[in-house]
């Protein structure tokens, strides 16, 4: 059996060593009592203490068959094993860790003990679900991208066709300007669409300017900003609620108003008396229009890419709520809809997740 003068032998040095490993490291003996634990280990158990039963920390009364440290000292090897354990005060916080139990010898027979090295990998993990986020978002993107650029494409190759095979096109000034003409709109479609691609890109990879910003100022600048454009409209547009401060990326949020206010302009065009309406209550935030809705089948998609509620407009690309939802998402935020047609839509995000730790 291991006793502490097993430790009190070893180096200062060696002790030394494993106090400022990352990884947790634990020396427990074979009747379960823990011997020894670096600095990492006593951060994350605070409950743990030298001298106690391991199991005690769990309030267990005794050691459970399925534990890892039992399962060692039966078998007398290593084990290594991947865990994932429900942490926070609600339990609802996942840590990911790697977990491996070696036993230690001092004679043949029975293990007199075991060394636990527990490796936090859960930035590793979020990393790696992370990559896998990016994926599908790129091979979306690139499927879509690959679809919408076919039309202009298609479209500038047919006005090079008609200039090459018509033989009048040298001679016809206004059929030569018209086709010109057409094949610069259809490049700027093709640019415009790589920039609005482009955006998306940066807004997934990117890191967010944080800021203090007084959210009633910010907006009464964004309506002020919109005041023209409304005009054109016939559209009025107000602000409800109570407006504090918030920490986010000022140019995001922005641009989040931007496309939501910017979307019932364009898609409430018909509406007479045009109402918009730019609320808070300090935690969740609002644009409300009294346009003609949004379909149930266009609702459950309208915050994916190329989503778009009417093809109205050759520019518009259907990236607009997914540019929000993605800002949005990058401020560990939530965002959803509640629209019925023809009685209006109202759009809803938080800013901030409430994660307890």
């Amino acid at each position: 059996m291991l006793s502490e003068d097993f430790f009190t032998q070893q180096t200062s040095t060696l002790k030394n060593c494993m106090d400022i490993l990352p990884q947790e490291v634990v020396f427990v003996d074979n009747d379960f009592t823990i011997l020894w634990m670096n600095k990492s280990k006593k951060k994350q158990h605070s409950k743990l203490r030298v001298g106690m039963k391991c199991f005690e920390a769990f309030n267990f009364t005794a050691q459970c068959d399925f534990c890892l440290a039992s399962q060692t000292l039966k078998i007398g090897s290593c084990i290594k094993n991947p865990v994932c354990l429900m942490t926070g005060r609600k339990k609802n916080k996942p840590r990911h860790m790697n977990i491996m139990i070696t036993p230690v010898n001092l004679a043949k027979g029975q293990a007199d003990g075991y060394i636990e090295v527990v490796d936090n990998v859960e930035a590793l993990y979020q990393s790696y679900n992370q990559l896998e986020y990016l994926n599908r978002e790129y091979e979306s993107v690139i499927y879509a991208l690959s679809h919408d650029l076919r039309s202009p494409l298609i479209s500038i190759e047919g006005f090079l066709r008609k200039l090459q095979k018509n033989d009048q096109a040298a001679k016809d000034h206004a059929l030569f300007e018209h086709s010109v003409s057409r094949i610069h709109a259809n490049v700027e479609i093709m640019n415009n669409l790589v920039n609005v691609l482009l955006d998306t890109s940066r807004i997934i990879t990117g890191k967010l300017d944080l800021q203090e910003v007084d959210m009633e100022e910010f907006i009464k600048h964004i309506v002020g900003d919109l005041h023209m454009r409304a005009g054109e409209n016939n559209a009025q547009i107000t602000m409800k609620g109570s407006f504090g401060i918030e920490k986010c990326d000022k140019i995001r949020v922005q641009q989040v108003f931007f496309n939501l206010i910017g979307n019932a302009l364009k898609h409430c065009k018909s509406t007479n008396e045009l109402k918009i309406e730019i609320g808070s209550d300090d935690t969740v935030y609002w644009v409300k229009d009294n346009g003609p809705g949004v379909a149930p089948e266009i609702q459950e998609k309208l915050f994916e890419p190329f989503t778009q509620t009417t093809k109205t407009d050759p520019n518009s690309f259907g990236m607009g709520m997914n540019i929000v939802y993605k800002i949005i998402q990058k401020h560990e935020g939530d965002i959803w809809l509640e629209s019925q047609e023809g009685k209006g839509t109202t759009v809803f995000f938080t800013l901030r997740a409430d994660v307890e730790e």
